[in-house]
């Protein structure tokens, strides 16, 4: 940050000096957890993929709230839920009509506002849950630092491969999801693929409720419809994100990266 003209003259910096710096830790692992949080609330996250945008602004579409829900299970270690349940990401609820459609509106800018405010105590515990695994760095003889990280670079979600790839499988699986299948056999593998985004929490007998129902099978296998879609959605919200948040919750990886991407020991037994 470049000192301002005010703090050189005056020795005193504003409110708004105070408010650009961003406090850094010694445990480099909680400043990425805590700026992936600032995207996920307030600034939005263009490179990841696909993009998350960011709550205070409202969402764009469906798919835009979709894809921010399951970011958000991975950087809240699935407290997003106390807030946000998945019903209140289903069509037509109050509280996601507001997220979505009234982004110019009074009450669309409150009911923002104080989801915002409520995801932040949420972002708050999993950063008190995380602390405790994360490891501390300081300076050594070869001169590295908790310095060295740049959580603005940093790709990794806290820091971890392990919940990088966790967002990443968990990212794909929703875009096969939205996109619909061309055939049965193309659901019973995509039902078969959700061990590893769901970290072993795949709802028992999945499959055998997605073909036991006609309505939900024929959606599944509709790729052009926008009620079909709009099925494929609120099984999205109601039956598979609870699964991908009880993976965030249960998650134990073990390397940690810098932000050069290289990976060092074990951060937990």
């Amino acid at each position: 940050m470049v000192v301002s003209a005010t703090v050189a003259t005056t020795g005193r910096a504003t409110m708004s000096d105070a408010a650009d710096v961003k406090a850094r830790t010694t445990r480099p692992a909680l400043d990425v957890l805590d700026r992936d949080q600032d995207r996920l609330l307030y600034t939005g996250d263009p490179k990841r993929d696909p993009p998350i945008e960011p709550l205070s602004g409202g969402f764009s579409t469906y798919w835009a709230a979709l894809t921010w829900y399951q970011a958000a299970g991975i950087r809240t270690l699935g407290h997003v839920e106390d807030v946000l349940e998945p019903s209140d990401m289903m069509p037509l609820s109050s509280v996601l009509e507001y997220l979505l459609n009234a982004r110019g509106s009074p009450e669309g800018r409150y009911v923002r506002l104080r989801t915002v405010e409520g995801l932040s105590d949420a972002c708050d515990l999993a950063y008190k849950e995380f602390r405790e695994r994360a490891n501390e760095r300081v300076e050594d003889e070869q001169g590295e630092s908790w310095k060295d990280v740049d959580p603005e670079s940093e790709r990794n979600p806290l820091m971890r491969p392990a919940f990088r790839r966790l967002d990443r499988s968990q990212a794909g699986a929703l875009i096969q999801l939205w996109s619909g299948f061309e055939t049965r056999e193309d659901v019973g593998r995509w039902v078969r693929s959700l061990a590893a985004p769901t970290n072993g929490e795949t709802p028992e007998g999945l499959l055998n409720a997605i073909v036991s129902s006609p309505t939900l099978l024929d959606a599944m296998l509709d790729t052009d419809s926008r009620g079909a879609k709009l099925t494929r959605y609120r099984f999205a919200v109601g039956t598979v994100m609870p699964s991908f948040l009880a993976a965030a919750r249960t998650l134990n990886g073990g390397e940690r990266t810098d932000s050069s991407g290289e990976t060092h020991e074990a951060w937990n037994s």
